[in-house]
């Protein structure tokens, strides 16, 4: 063969451009060119001794064809080779190619896309042309290449053929490529021919050769300037094609809702379709020969399938799964089967194409596969379940037939595969572009939208894959013009998406105005043959000075994961694996795993490999973890970077790892295990993360997958913070609630911070003038200056404030909003005056100190700017109201939706007492009129009506009032006046007039502190009468004679009020319940009510004299006749009647109280000089009053209980008001002294009872309701009248013939009951 070639003037590749440089133009040099091409040419000639012996395979179909193709070789740059499953085109072309001269001037690159098949095909190539492998024929693949640049043929993968365009862009090592499985569409093929595409051009000498087992074989030839197209037969063992569709309807996949039936009776579908191959096997007579590979969806899938199979399938087989994270032992059981068993494979899609299990004769097709595709709009890496093209399922069927005839049984119907796409949808389509527009920016390919792709991506999977570029800081963001009114905002701004604003324009034209432009981060990236993402966490590495790490944990993303999961040991393996676990974070799992296993110097290999074994890790992907580590660090140091000395701690590593994951970030929602990631995505955590059903708040993922739910996964826990810092431009942010700050003395707002829809930051406080200074000097000039609120007070201010506080207040007092310039006017005066470039209190007081200086008055305002018209006059609204001698300072409020509606008077508690009724019931002077108008208006219809005009008539009243008449209540006033109308004062009430007639009350304490409040001062003073009626103080000291301290009445000043209180004599035991030659005497109390202060200070009097009485209390006590002691005797001993009488007959021996010590000692003559006068009565009275009590008793007991229960009830009432026992402590007088003649009227109606007891009953009824309320209020000293009032209606009704001491009837009872107001 090296004879048939002229080689005298071939050089190889990598020399011609050089060569032509040397031969012509301003390098040329004849003698260096000379030098050149015979050390080129020898290089040539060298290969060609070195080509093996070609000795094709007469066996495969290709090689019938082998003529043909080596003249389509020579004669064309790219020619087409299409055929179906074992024609043998994978092993026979690069020897073809050889045949035809290739490989002299370069390598023949033979592309794989699966680096296993690389190895395979190498390894079959070099045994057929009896050669080692390593020799002309070579391989290489991630981590791995045997062989030299001076091999004819290179297998490998298309990555690696990918990657070396970064450093030869005329791929000047080859002088042929060879894209086989083209059908695969897989991203890097799709990228590899349109760069060749591009390339022919520039190399005439190039030859490209695509190949596949099914392919659209025009769209191809198309897309390469009509290349040749030569179809080769596949062998000729016929494979049989059998359907026995599970569902009757067809299923398009996961997300249909038949999906789910389809599941549930595969199991059964599958051990009927292994039956029925078995069965065949045994009627063509090879049981034994019956291998079946069954394609599945699913890992989970497989397993279940295994499960099912061993449980019900047929004995004596064996059943294996095949899948892409197989551990390496588990695959070595398929690829070199040992033994004559039957064995049935379970496999994804990964066994389609490329890979040969051997001795399969039977196929079951599911029709079903796990697809990724990439939702551009959530940033999910779907792996949705999809039912598989036309074109796949023939890879699947092409399976079998390779040894024998085969049979393939499909699980649905052939209505369903004619229905199918005919070719798997390109991953270019599904994928994100990132890595390919950083490699085309890296390669000065222009815009991926400009490349010639031989199907173009979507633009919308373009676009993200320029944002994720963006996201990482790699591509500076593109820019359009857009009209400035798009971006105009009103005053509370939002840092809004520019592609959300912009023109439509078509996709063509926004390409054509700008380029994509890498920055340094991303032309660092670009030299980084890896995944974008990881790219980016290095260099986040460098910048966070932890490298190392780093670099161990993206050396393991970038291989599969070590960890295996035997289905029949996944406890153990778990548990084994949990031994490396970090609670915080997934990716800390790497670096304890590298510390253990790979750092550790002190662990041989084979220690390694059965510590690996023990801990259920794949021996070969830790070397290749291994294997990428060095990689890139050989990389890093390539790129200069810094490598830290120190231990990297947790922040800076999850920090440096977050630049790459930005999109991957989520927050804890309040679902159980539910995050919000970005872009509104609600996803879970993988359940193997250590933050399962944990409640950290922020994670960050390295990966956001979607199966039967969205799963984030690979975790760590992370600080929003670290978020703010690490997105920079990419967060938005939006500003709400400006507002100034009068601490601060700035305009701020809050500031919601999102990244991609998430938000970060709900709320964060931030100076407002750096986003919208013209908004912010309005609302300092509003809240700021306006309001007065500005945090200092400088006296333009204080001046101004004033002033508008004045009269502010007589809009309130004159209930008008139509008086005093709105606030509006104020702020215009002021932005008048202050320039636009002040914001904040420190810039106003700068501004300030430049311009008061000239004129000291320039931001004061004039008195008359604040009036709308003439100043109205105040007169009638005091600030101060006139209560007797209390002067209550008032303020006034305009606001009818408010509590304080109308004038707010504050009384010192101290005061309420004072607080005379009848003047305030007048309330304010100039509403006086509104308010007689309004209790005028109140009246019912049919006396109001002879009152209208009532405007006139309350004008006429108001003309009447003279200061006598301020002085009586203002019913009473109203009463009088309109007598002559049949109108009295209790026809009127305050209830059904407007508030604001009346002033608000607010009862406030010493320290000014809202005690009660109400606009009813009877009402508030009951409320408060536990308050008022208690001691305010007590003077040190106890006195048994008159103290010559002793001040009756004295003001003070309490709350800016000068309030009355009044001083009393107070004994320091009640009277009842002094012993014999007690000593104790009366102590000094300060009271506010004065009627208090007097009754406690009689009490106080009586002791004293009490103490100074001596033999004359003892001359009174003997005076008790046995009769009178004897009609006590059931009330009480005689020492306690004893004390009363001395008690009664003080009480009616002292009338006037003494104030002073003078006034103590002639009232001490006059009492002992008349105190045993004074006792007789008393006796007589106190006789009086038991000897009857007891003759009622008598009779009461005499009644018949059962006749006469009412009547005796209501004569126990009467006596229980009595209060027989101790009367004298309780009851003043003036009302026990009448007692003895109610007991006679009582007797008298007991002796009328039995004869009268119908109009006794009647008469009950008459009384009842007096004594309720006798009995409700008997501690209500205004009862007092009342109570003699029902006594003389009693005798009126039961004793008629005692004569009544005044004129008595119910009517005259509820008069009195009115004026008296009780409720």
């Amino acid at each position: 063969m090296p004879n048939q070639f002229n080689v005298d003037q071939w050089v190889m590749v990598r020399d011609r451009h050089r060569l032509n440089r040397l031969k012509k133009g301003k390098d040329a040099n004849p003698d260096k060119f000379q030098e050149l091409f015979e050390k080129s040419n020898h290089q040539v000639r060298k290969r060609l001794a070195r080509l093996p012996t070609i000795k094709l395979n007469q066996d495969l179909p290709v090689t019938q064809y082998a003529s043909k193709l080596v003249e389509a070789i020579q004669k064309h740059q790219v020619i087409i080779v299409a055929g179906e499953t074992g024609s043998g085109k994978t092993t026979q072309l690069p020897q073809i190619a050889m045949m035809a001269g290739r490989g002299l001037t370069g390598l023949i690159g033979h592309t794989q896309p699966r680096r296993l098949a690389a190895r395979t095909v190498s390894q079959r190539i070099a045994e057929e042309v009896g050669e080692k492998l390593g020799d002309s024929i070579s391989f290489k693949v991630r981590f791995n290449e045997q062989g030299s640049q001076d091999s004819i043929v290179r297998l490998m993968t298309d990555g690696i053929l990918l990657a070396e365009l970064a450093n030869d862009k005329f791929l000047t090592k080859y002088d042929t490529i060879i894209i086989d499985e083209a059908h695969e569409r897989s991203l890097n093929i799709d990228f590899i021919m349109g760069y060749l595409k591009q390339l022919l051009h520039k190399r005439r000498d190039l030859k490209v050769i695509i190949t596949s087992a099914t392919l659209d074989v025009n769209r191809f030839s198309g897309y390469f300037f009509d290349a040749p197209i030569f179809e080769v037969e596949g062998r000729s063992f016929p494979v049989e094609l059998r359907y026995r569709p599970i569902s009757e309807m067809s299923v398009g996949g996961s997300d249909d809702d038949e999906f789910d039936d389809f599941e549930e009776n595969l199991p059964r579908a599958v051990v009927t379709a292994v039956e029925e191959c078995f069965k065949d096997a045994q009627e063509k007579g090879h049981p034994e020969h019956a291998d079946i590979l069954v394609f599945a969806s699913t890992e989970q899938e497989i397993r279940e399938l295994q499960e099912t199979l061993q449980k019900f399938g047929p004995k004596h087989t064996e059943i294996l799964p095949l899948y892409a994270r197989l551990a390496i032992a588990e695959q070595q059981k398929i690829f070199n089967p040992g033994g004559s068993g039957r064995r049935i494979i379970i496999a994804t899609n990964v066994a389609e194409t490329a890979l040969t299990v051997p001795n399969i004769r039977y196929v079951i097709d599911s029709g079903f596969a796990r697809i990724s595709r990439y939702n551009y709009r959530s940033r999910v890496q779907r792996l949705p379940i999809e039912a598989i093209s036309q074109a796949a399922a023939n890879q699947r069927k092409g399976r079998c037939g390779r040894i024998a005839p085969g049979v393939c049984i499909r699980l649905y119907s052939e209505d369903d595969f004619l229905g199918r796409p005919e070719f798997t949808e390109p991953e270019i389509k599904r994928t994100n572009l990132a890595s390919v527009l950083l490699q085309m920016q890296s390669l000065g390919l222009g815009s991926l939208e400009d490349f010639d792709f031989i199907e173009p991506p979507d633009h919308r999977l373009v676009n993200d894959g320029r944002k994720l570029l963006v996201e990482l800081g790699a591509m500076t963001e593109k820019k359009f013009n857009v009209p400035k009114a798009d971006f105009e905002n009103d005053s509370v701004a939002e840092n809004t998406d520019i592609k959300q604003l912009k023109t439509p324009v078509s996709h063509k034209t926004q390409q054509s105005e700008s380029t994509d432009k890498l920055t340094k981060i991303g032309q660092q990236m670009a030299k980084m043959p890896i995944d974008p993402r990881l790219a980016r966490m290095i260099l986040g590495g460098a910048h966070f000075g932890v490298l190392n790490e780093v670099l161990i944990i993206v050396a393991a993303l970038a291989v599969q994961d070590p960890r295996e999961r035997p289905a029949d040991k996944q406890m153990q393996a778990d548990q084994k694996h949990a031994l490396f676990r970090e609670a915080d974070s997934d990716f800390l799992f790497y670096i304890k795993l590298w510390e253990t296993l790979v750092a550790n110097r002190d662990m041989s290999e084979n220690k390694r490999r059965t510590f690996a074994k023990n801990h259920f890790l794949s021996w070969l992907r830790l070397r290749e973890w291994k294997k990428t580590h060095e990689q890139l660090v050989d990389l890093a140091q390539g790129l200069k970077l810094s490598f830290n000395e120190k231990k990297a701690d947790y922040e800076n590593l999850h920090r440096a790892l977050l630049t790459g994951l930005l999109s991957f970030i989520a927050n804890k929602t309040d679902e159980r295990n539910v995050f919000m990631a970005v872009r509104q995505q609600k996803a879970r955590i993988f359940p193997a993360s250590s933050l399962h059903k944990t409640n950290t708040p922020w994670v960050m993922a390295f990966e956001m997958v979607e199966t039967s739910q969205v799963y984030i996964r690979t975790l760590a826990r992370i600080e929003p913070e670290w978020i703010l810092l690490a997105a920079g431009d990419l967060l938005k942010h939006h500003y709400f609630e400006p507002h100034w700050s009068k601490k601060a003395g700035v305009v701020n707002a809050y500031d919601q911070i999102s990244l991609f829809g998430l938000i970060i930051e709900p709320k964060r406080l931030m100076n407002y003038e750096k986003v919208d200074q013209p908004a912010a000097h309005e609302i300092f000039l509003r809240d700021g200056l306006t309001t007065g609120n500005l945090g200092i007070t400088p006296p333009f201010l204080k001046h101004n404030l004033l002033k508008l506080e004045e009269v502010e207040r007589v809009e309130d007092k004159l209930r008008r909003r139509d008086l005093v310039v709105d606030e509006e006017s104020i702020y215009q005066f002021y932005a008048s005056k202050v320039p636009e470039e002040v914001a904040s209190r420190r810039t106003f007081e700068d501004w300030r100190a430049t311009v008061e200086p000239k004129d000291p008055r320039y931001l004061f305002v004039d008195d008359d700017a604040l009036w709308m018209n003439d100043r109205p006059t105040t007169q009638q609204f005091p600030d101060y109201l006139r209560n007797g001698e209390l002067r209550l300072a008032a303020s006034y409020r305009f606001d009818p939706s408010h509590d304080e509606d109308g004038a707010t008077v504050k009384i010192p508690i101290q005061a309420l007492a004072q607080v005379d009724e009848n003047i305030w019931s007048w309330g304010i002077p100039g509403w006086r009129q509104d308010l007689i108008e309004a209790l005028l208006k109140a009246l019912p219809k049919d006396k109001r009506r002879n009152l209208v005009p009532i405007p006139d008539t309350a004008r006429k009243l108001m003309a009447k009032i003279d200061a006598v008449h301020l002085n009586q209540h203002i019913f009473s006033y109203l009463g009088f006046q309109l007598r002559g109308e049949q109108i009295s004062e209790k026809d009127f009430s305050f209830d059904r007039i407007e508030e604001y007639l009346l002033p608000l009350i607010k009862v406030i304490d010493e320290k000014g502190r809202v005690i009660e409040k109400g606009r009813d001062l009877a009402e508030l003073k009951a409320r408060c009468r536990t308050e008022t009626h208690s001691p305010v103080k007590q003077l040190k000291g106890e006195f048994k004679t008159f103290p010559e301290s002793f001040v009756f009445e004295a003001s003070q000043k309490v709350t800016g009020v000068v309030v009355k209180q009044y001083q009393a004599l107070v004994p320091t035991k009640s009277f009842d319940q002094l012993e014999t030659k007690d000593e104790s005497g009366i102590v000094i109390q300060t009271f506010n009510d004065q009627k208090e202060a007097i009754r406690q200070h009689r009490n106080g009097i009586i002791r004293l004299i009490y103490m100074q009485l001596g033999d004359l209390i003892r001359q009174l006590k003997k005076q008790i006749s046995k009769p009178l002691a004897l009609a006590y005797s059931p009330l009480g001993d005689k020492a306690k009647l004893e004390q009363m009488l001395v008690y009664a007959t003080l009480q009616m021996s002292i009338q006037d109280l003494p104030i002073n010590a003078a006034e103590y000692n002639n009232l001490l003559v006059k009492v002992k000089k008349e105190f045993l006068t004074h006792g007789q009565e008393a006796l007589k009275h106190m006789s009086d009053i038991y000897i009857q009590w007891q003759d009622v008793r008598r009779r009461l007991m005499e009644l018949d209980q059962s006749v006469f229960a009412k009547n005796m009830d209501d004569i126990e009432d009467q006596l229980d008001l009595m209060n027989l026992a101790d009367f004298v402590y309780s009851k003043p007088v003036e009302v026990w002294i009448e007692y003895p003649r109610y007991l006679k009227a009582l007797v008298m109606r007991l002796e009328r009872l039995p004869n009268n007891l119908l109009r006794d009953d009647a008469a009950i009824q008459q009384v009842d309701s007096w004594m309720e309320k006798l009995f409700k209020y008997k501690n209500d000293t205004r009862l007092q009248e009342l109570y003699f009032m029902v006594e003389e209606l009693r005798i009126s009704l039961f004793s008629q013939p005692m004569k009544t001491k005044m004129p008595i009837s119910p009517t005259r009872l509820q008069k009195l009951w009115e004026r008296l107001g009780i409720s």
